[in-house]
């Protein structure tokens, strides 16, 4: 039988610590790179202001550029805290519009200053933006999986799954875009735009299509 973890324990230790690690990492990067553009920054030179060696900057991130985009990020799964628990009732679009109401909600000031700068650093670097696009794929696949989840279709590679998580994450990027034009939006006004296009989406893609679009 597996131990349950305390917390202090030297596993729970480790983990913070690499956390730590890799924020540092991540914050170097983008300081290094919003300052000189990614192609005049080396890994060596993110490695030495972070006080890590490069060695341990691989162990972290595949390259550069993931770690630039890492900085400030917040994971697919911290923004759906909560879906699972919405009233089964709910269509997958209603409940995944009351819970990024609340979870982005909930982001500081600090954290939707990174997603500003992130975005502002993609748009000057478009080096970036094959990084940035894996992140949004990441998102939706974490989507695909809960939608399947919680309509009990077992391949979430099924098409309805697909097409909600698409159309969804379509809907949040449009949402961020038009969140970009106001330099003062903050994340109440960013989690209403969101609302405002899933619920243009909600009417179009009934749950009742799961089961015979599940199978196409």
């Amino acid at each position: 039988m597996t131990r349950p973890r305390r917390v202090g324990s030297p596993q729970g230790l480790r983990e913070r610590k690499k956390a730590v690690t890799r924020t540092a990492i991540a914050d170097a990067a983008f300081e290094l790179v919003r300052d000189r553009g990614v192609d005049a920054v080396t890994i060596e030179e993110i490695a030495d202001r972070a006080m890590v060696s490069p060695r341990t900057f691989s162990n972290y991130f595949g390259s550069k550029e993931a770690a630039v985009l890492h900085a400030g990020h917040v994971e697919p799964e911290a923004l759906l805290a909560g879906f699972d628990d919405r009233p089964t009732e709910e269509p997958p679009l209603v409940a995944l519009d009351a819970t990024l109401r609340v979870t982005i909600r909930a982001l500081t000031p600090e954290q939707t200053g990174a997603i500003r700068a992130t975005e502002e650093l993609v748009e000057r670097d478009p080096a970036l933006l094959p990084f940035r696009m894996a992140q949004f794929d990441r998102f939706e696949a974490v989507v695909r999986r809960a939608v399947a989840r919680r309509l009990g279709v077992e391949d979430a590679e099924a098409a309805y799954p697909r097409l909600v998580a698409g159309a969804a994450v379509s809907a949040i990027r449009t949402a961020l875009r038009q969140w970009m034009l106001d330099e003062h939006g903050d994340a109440a006004s960013l989690a209403s735009l969101v609302e405002q296009y899933l619920v243009e989406l909600s009417a179009g893609l009934p749950p009742e299509a799961a089961s015979a679009a599940g199978h196409g």
